[in-house]
Order: C-alpha cells, then structure tokens, then sequence
C-alpha cells in the first residue's frame, strides 16, 4: 500500500519537482556563464537540493497521513483528518455528498416498506374469498347438490389461487429470513410427512403418491419451518407437473448419509424438463418450455427454493430427463 502511495505522491507533485530543478538548472547555467569553472557553485546546489529534499519529506508527510487515514477508513464512517485547505474542501465535500446519500437511501427504504406492507396486507386479505370459497365447496360437498366434478375443479383453482397468494407473502417474508433463522437439529423424515399430510388432497387429485425409502430417522441442521417450506414447494411443483394424464405416478423421497452430510432426493415421473431449460430453472420468473403447456407456472417457486437454500447453507441441485422426469436433491448438514 506505501508504494501504491508513494507512487501516486510522485505522480502528484511530479510538476512541482520538476519546475523546482528546471529553475536550479538555468540558475547553475547562469551563474556558469558568468563565473566559468567556479566550484562554490556546487553550495547553492547543495543548499537548493537539500531544501527540495526537505520540501518532499514535508509534502509527503501529509499526503501519506490523509491518504492513509482515506484507505483504512471503515466504508460507514469516513475519520479523516485534513492537513491542509484543500484537503479540507474535499472532505466537506465528501461529507456533504455522504449526508445526501444517506438520506435518499432512508427514504427509499421507507416507500419500499411501505410499499411491502401494503402488498403484505392486499395479499393477506385476498385470503378471506378463498376461505369463504373453501366453506362453499365444503356445504355443497354436504349437500351434493353440485357435481363432484365441479367442485373438485373450483377446489383445485382455490388451492392454486392459496398457493400463489403464499409465494408472494413468503417472498416477503424471505427478506426478514436472517432475523427468523433458528438452526437446530430436525427430524427429516418427519418434516417430509409433516408436508405430505398438509398436501392430502392434492396427492389424490392428480394422482400422484408418495413413497418415502428412509430406513432410520435422521436429523439435519436447519430451520423447521423455512425447511418445510422449501420441502413444500419443491413437492408442489413435483406433483404440479407429475399429472400429465397418464395414469397414476409416484413421488419417491430417498434419504442417505456420507460423511458428515445427509442427503434427501425428490424423484417424480413427471414431464422432466429440457437439457436446456435446466441451467436457467433457478432464474426468477422463468417457466421454460414447460410454462407453455402448464398454465399455472409462474417461475417463482424453484427461484424461492434457491434463494432459501442457499441462505440456509443446503446444496440444492437438479438433474431431469423429458418424459422420464425430474429428480431434487438437497444436500443438508447432518450435524455441528
């Protein structure tokens, strides 16, 4: 770091010093001419020598102390110490400009929160029709008045109207993750039935059923409920594109240890997705050759998924095949 400093000094006052020696040379020219060969020439070039030597020494003192000082400063708070006039003006200045983006940065977080809240609270009062549709299909169910088909229709749009309404508050809610994160031993295999039993009915609907190959219960470190939500999503969009029609499929949760590191696979007998679509799966918002023929995706799901497994320290990979299907693994820490 000196020499990056003392380089850029040398560079700065480059024309001082050379403007000081031109002036010492056309004097020693001078008084050359006027007493050839005369060796009291060499004391006033001495004198003016060491005079710019002292000059250097001083002028380099204190550009290495503001320079320094700016090089160190932590990028929150700039404690610099101005040695001369202008440096002073350039720290006003730095000051001033840092005052300004300090405030405009507080007032964006301010209209983007409130901006969120609203959101927040748009989103969470939208849940109140699907409740009272919910109640609707349940009282007609009773009553058979409607046909079983149409109900089961009406109910699958509901739950995939509830489904989108949870995306858009849990990517809100992602935002706070690091103030919500209790990592902390937990029972895999009963987080996996936990989300299986939550999706009942939307394993019969389309047919799909799940298998779970899990010979003992383990545990990982992680956090329960941003856990379960990953599991949640990645088991949505399997059965989501697990129903093509085409008879019953299966949902197969395999669960195995290496080392230090537990292993869970989500394995449907989907669609698959194209070699590539895969690079870009993970990408907000993209939906791929398979947004074309399902009309519910939205290219959020596995960009949430990403995101929360990475923040919460699992290895999330995919590898698929089209007609075949689509295989999630989550590589978790078995244990501290």
């Amino acid at each position: 770091m000196s020499k990056m400093l003392l380089g850029n000094f040398f560079k700065d006052k480059k024309s001082i010093i050379l403007i000081y020696l031109v002036n010492t040379a056309i004097l020693i020219i001078f008084f050359n001419m006027i007493h050839p060969s005369n060796l009291e020439i060499l004391y006033p070039i001495s004198i003016s020598l060491f005079l710019l030597a002292i000059l250097i020494v001083m002028e380099w003192s204190k550009y290495y102390k503001f320079n320094h000082h700016l090089l160190q400063s932590n990028h929150d708070r700039l404690d610099l110490k101005p040695v001369t006039n202008e440096q002073a003006e350039v720290f006003k200045l730095i000051h001033t400009l840092n005052k300004q983006y300090v405030r405009e940065i507080n007032e964006l977080k301010s209209s983007h929160e409130e901006n969120v809240q609203f959101l927040y609270q748009w989103m969470h009062n939208l849940k109140t029709p699907i409740s009272v549709i919910e109640l609707i299909i349940q009282k007609y169910s009773a009553e058979q008045t409607l046909p079983v088909v149409v109900l089961k229709n009406i109910k699958a749009e509901n739950d995939s109207l509830f489904t989108s309404i949870e995306q858009v508050l849990n990517m809100i809610r992602f935002e706070n993750i690091a103030m919500d994160f209790e990592p902390r031993a937990v029972a895999l295999v009963a987080s996996i039935k936990t989300v299986i039993n939550e999706k009942k009915s939307q394993f019969i609907y389309n047919h799909v059923y799940p298998v779970v190959h899990a010979d003992l219960e383990c545990s990982v470190i992680t956090d329960q409920k941003w856990n379960q939500f990953l599991l949640d999503q990645l088991i949505s969009n399997a059965i989501k594109y697990s129903d093509t029609g085409a008879g019953n499929k299966k949902l197969v949760f395999t669960i195995f240890q290496e080392n230090e590191y537990t292993y869970l696979s989500i394995k449907d007998e989907g669609v698959g997705i194209p070699v590539y679509d895969l690079p870009r799966v993970f990408d907000p918002f993209f939906t791929g050759e398979n947004g074309r023929k399902f009309r519910n995706s939205t290219g959020i799901g596995l960009y949430i998924c990403k995101k929360i497994a990475d923040r919460l320290g699992h290895q999330l990979e995919i590898t698929s095949e089209v007609g075949k299907g689509t295989e999630v693994t989550i590589k978790y820490l078995a244990k501290m």
